[in-house]
């Protein structure tokens, strides 16, 4: 089990190191009254502190991400009642149970690196934003940031049902 989780957990501890640089980096380049919430057109229609966006930056940016790593890692304690998952008499057996939660949790490592990716890229969209006279958010760079976080999680769905598929 270790060694599965090894390489998710090492990428996501890093990913959070830069997540945190790139949160402090964004406190000297933000001004005192943020523009932290945007209309369709990019234009703010939200606003706080400094200090209350980089906080609530920093809460979701360390929560967000760990979200599913939790759920799944909980998951190992529910009865199979409650566990929806194809085949999951098969899955559940208590001689795979173990290897199936490991599955799961190394799978959510994977997710949660994504979700640390997408919360800086939000992080240095804000600061973007910010830099311009009035404030203004770009489309193209949060489609963009949001069309690749959607795609990821598409692929990352489409890998988890593959491996929990009709068992041979």
């Amino acid at each position: 089990m270790m060694k599965s989780l090894r390489s998710p957990a090492a990428i996501l501890a890093l990913l959070y190191v830069c997540f945190l640089k790139c949160w402090s980096w964004s406190a000297l380049q933000l001004p005192e009254r943020v523009a932290s919430h945007f209309n369709g057109s990019g234009e703010p229609n939200g606003w706080m502190s400094r200090s209350a966006n980089q906080m609530s930056m920093l809460v979701f940016g360390l929560v967000f991400p760990l979200f599913v790593v939790v759920l799944c890692s909980l998951m190992r304690f529910l009865p199979a009642s409650l566990i929806n998952l194809p085949d999951k008499d098969y899955w559940l057996a208590p001689e795979r149970r173990g290897e199936t939660f490991n599955y799961l949790v190394g799978h959510s490592l994977w997710f949660s690196c994504m979700a640390v990716c997408f919360v800086i890229g939000l992080q240095y969209s804000i600061v973007q934003a910010n830099r311009q006279m009035p404030p203004h958010l770009s489309s193209a760079l949060l489609l963009a940031l949001a069309g690749l976080f959607l795609a990821g999680t598409g692929g990352w769905v489409v890998s988890l049902l593959r491996h929990f598929r009709q068992p041979r």
